[in-house]
């Protein structure tokens, strides 16, 4: 009966949902020298493929508030979640590059589609508790990374990546029954009318968070994805723990996601963005210089530590600065980063192919410092919550 109690539950069955989205994302670090090794491609293919990949997931969550109108969460999660198994098990055994670009490009519609319906439900579900748990569901995202990682990399070494979809796949079912036994149908969303029309208005703070807001994920998705291959060079002997990089990367994010609530409203959300921006900076900078296989495990730490509050916070300002439409400024702040986060990993896998996995890392560090100089700009205009 407890068990059957846990899966009725809407909160724990959207953190499954959470967690099995990180385990997705960890599972894909933790086996990309496999899937380049068993699809035969190098670095600029898998940074092309990745950029095509984000393009789909931007283009998934930029239509999702169309499909609201149609579909409730629920019902979202439910539907997308069998056909993101089938992708992922397909890009993860992919045996050549028309295989692994025919799997990765609509797995990117699957992830965006989670990402922004998982999100909404969250919320949903933090309103109903009427208390802040939306910080500890992204916990659990970088859970999932870490603990995948590493599993995932040794798995797919040991007996090769299928096995690494079958875990995974087995992680989504259970999160896909918990969903159809926990999640409640809710109330579609309504359509605009003449009297609700968008109030929103472009201000300058938008801008310059909606830009940073692109640089930083931008530099998570490098530090996620590119870590087992970066660990991979520096130890090839090594290969079956090069998820440790994700790994440390995840629990590190995890460690500061789970209290980030009590954090913020410790130290505001501009001097924590501004130091959790130096800290990254300074992991990201040690990445592309350092030839170490433990140095470079300790950096991933130190920029999953670091990164782990800036999109939380950078979400929170913006709906602080435009309260007379909340939605809206998120809504503008999200399509800013479309640029950043689409072009960034062909341009990450175009120079990790001619110079090395560190040197791209090294230029991660340059995009944070120009995120760094956008938050101090915001910070000095007098105008932050």
């Amino acid at each position: 009966m407890p068990s059957r109690f846990i899966a009725s539950s809407p909160r724990a069955a959207i953190l499954a949902v959470f967690t099995s989205f990180g385990a997705a994302v960890g599972a894909l670090a933790g086996s990309m020298p496999s899937i380049m090794r068993n699809a035969g491609i190098d670095a600029e293919t898998m940074g092309l493929g990745l950029t095509m990949s984000t393009l789909m997931t931007v283009s998934a969550m930029s239509l999702g508030g169309q499909v609201a109108r149609f579909a409730s969460n629920r019902a979202v999660l439910l539907a997308v979640f069998p056909a993101f198994g089938l992708f992922l098990f397909a890009y993860l055994t992919a045996q050549s590059p028309l295989w692994f670009y025919m799997a990765i490009i609509p797995m990117g519609v699957c992830f965006g589609l989670t990402d922004l319906f998982m999100n909404a439900e969250a919320v949903a579900i933090e309103h109903d508790m009427r208390r802040p748990v939306f910080t500890a569901f992204h916990g659990s995202v970088s859970a999932g990374v870490a603990a995948a990682a590493i599993a995932s990399s040794f798995i797919s070494t040991l007996l090769g990546t299928w096995a690494t979809g079958l875990l995974v796949i087995a992680l989504f079912a259970l999160a896909w029954n918990m969903v159809w036994r926990g999640i409640p149908t809710r109330a579609l969303a309504k359509r605009k009318t003449a009297e609700g029309r968008s109030t929103l208005r472009i201000k300058t703070p938008l801008v310059l968070l909606g830009i940073s807001a692109g640089l930083i994920i931008a530099a998570e998705t490098a530090a996620l994805l590119w870590s087992a291959k970066l660990l991979d060079e520096q130890a090839p002997a090594l290969a079956a723990v090069a998820g440790l990089g994700a790994a440390f990367y995840g629990v590190c994010n995890a460690a500061v996601r789970f209290p980030g609530d009590r954090l913020r409203s410790y130290f505001g959300d501009m001097p924590l963005m501004i130091g959790s921006l130096v800290v990254s900076i300074g992991g990201f900078a040690a990445l592309g210089f350092t030839k170490n296989f433990a140095a470079s495990v300790a950096a991933f730490a130190a920029v999953g530590l670091g990164t782990a509050l800036l999109i939380p916070c950078i979400f929170a300002m913006a709906a602080n600065f435009s309260p007379e439409n909340r939605a809206g400024g998120l809504s503008f702040v999200s399509l800013l980063t479309a640029a950043p986060r689409t072009l960034a990993p062909w341009f990450f896998g175009l120079v990790a192919a001619g110079f090395g996995t560190s040197a791209a890392f090294s230029l991660v560090a340059l995009g944070l410092v120009a995120a760094l100089v956008l938050i101090i700009t915001l910070k000095h205009t007098g105008k932050h919550a």
